[in-house]
């Protein structure tokens, strides 16, 4: 076990939990401190893994990191969920005379 990396465990996973925790609320409020600080917390936290040799563990944190970022850029306030962008999809579908499935 590599100390530096227990180190980069305990600052980045200290940082990111909380802001994970709250992160619907971050999105709605596209409060972009937060993000950045939970970014920053995740990619510390990879860090340790990597110098562990948990590579598998690493990608899971860094799709993690894409993952929120395309959460709080597509689904902040003003903007459509997904369920009423296929209803509005459909609407438009139905008004061209196609199938409503």
């Amino acid at each position: 076990m590599h100390p530096l990396s227990t180190a980069l465990f305990l600052l980045g996973y200290a940082l990111a939990i909380p802001i994970t925790l709250k992160m619907s609320v971050v999105v709605e409020r596209q409060n972009r401190l937060a993000l950045v600080g939970h970014q920053a917390g995740i990619m510390i936290a990879t860090l340790g893994w990597i110098l562990r040799g948990a590579i598998f563990v690493a990608v899971g944190h860094v799709l993690w990191l894409f993952i929120a970022y395309a959460w709080f850029t597509n689904f902040g306030p003003g903007r459509r969920s997904v369920s009423e962008t296929v209803t509005t999809q459909r609407r438009r579908w139905s008004r061209r005379g196609g199938s409503t499935g």
